[in-house]
């Protein structure tokens, strides 16, 4: 073969490659905070709502007569780092005292990802992509602390949702109301106990450049106060049990210019029954979402925030 059929073939091959690179950073990027707005700025079709193929889900379970009204349920909310980003883990772990109300309203054994959007009822909250994220890491760290209790999670997240769109709206066409739907929906099997709350990146977005969903970098903290007021209301449970996840590093983006705007937000909340971790000393896989391992980190943070918080809680 001559030298210069040789460079042809190789050039070929790179920029296979480089295409094919190219599709799966697309592909990544769909899922990033406010790429979909970039795309749709740039005039490129980016549509909300789609239907995944997913992983296999777990079947459907009956649950145990013993467990029945016995779960403690939890609210998953916020954006796509409570959905969760990183590659599912070789080691994911299961147990059998962890369940999942899957997005098509049916129990099964919790395992990732646990915010699976196979058979979706609520397109609202529809991801076309749910990876490894930090509710199982809670559930298995809360059984580490309380061995004797069942876990019943109950996802409602979505990725690049702003914190104007959990504010109440008893539809279930809208984030809370959807959210509302499931919490009322699993309740039989169990009492609501908590709720996990991890958002702010869309948010901390450039609001000329980004303008939908609308960010409220500066009214974050009264948004998400309401947010947390009306659910209580809604669940009639005044004293329900709140963590919240802090935005994490600095992206250093021109995209994110209220960043610690947000963060300082968050900081400065002061609610009862609420309790707030910290992530930016954690790793990043792609400058806002997370590594696996510190997803696992951050879910055992949900679980001492949450389990510290209980402990304290005054007897009445």
């Amino acid at each position: 073969m001559s030298n210069v059929k040789s460079r042809s073939i190789h050039r070929s091959i790179l920029c296979s490659f480089a295409f094919i690179l190219g599709v799966l950073a697309g592909a990544l990027a769909q899922k990033t905070m406010g790429v979909g707005n970039i795309l749709r700025a740039a005039g490129i079709p980016y549509p909300t709502s789609r239907a995944s193929s997913g992983p296999t889900v777990l079947p459907i379970v009956k649950i145990p007569a013993a467990y029945r009204g016995q779960m403690l349920l939890f609210i998953l909310a916020g954006q796509s780092n409570m959905v969760g980003w990183a590659p599912i883990r070789e080691d994911n772990r299961t147990d059998p005292r962890i369940f999942v109300f899957s997005n098509d309203y049916h129990w099964r054994m919790a395992s990732e990802p646990v915010d699976n959007a196979y058979n979706q009822v609520d397109q609202i909250s529809l991801d076309r992509f749910a990876f490894f994220g930090p509710s199982m890491a809670f559930a298995l760290a809360s059984l580490d602390r309380q061995p004797q209790i069942i876990i019943g999670l109950i996802p409602c997240a979505k990725g690049s949702s702003a914190i104007a769109e959990w504010q109440r709206n008893p539809s279930d066409q809208s984030l809370y109301g959807s959210c509302l739907k499931r919490a009322l929906a699993a309740s039989p099997m169990g009492h609501m106990s908590g709720i996990l709350f991890f958002q702010g990146e869309t948010d901390a977005q450039d609001p000329k450049r980004f303008p939908h969903p609308e960010p409220h970098p500066f009214e974050w903290a009264k948004l998400f106060t309401a947010f947390v007021a009306d659910l209580r209301q809604d669940l009639q449970d005044p004293d329900l049990p709140v963590v919240l996840a802090q935005l994490g590093s600095d992206p250093v983006s021109e995209d994110f210019p209220n960043w610690n705007i947000v963060k300082k937000q968050q900081s400065s909340l002061e609610l009862p029954m609420t309790a707030m971790i910290t992530t930016d000393d954690l790793p990043l896989m792609d400058g806002l979402h997370f590594t696996a391992d510190s997803y696992q980190i951050i879910g055992k943070r949900f679980a001492d925030a949450y389990w510290d918080l209980v402990e304290r809680r005054p007897v009445k």
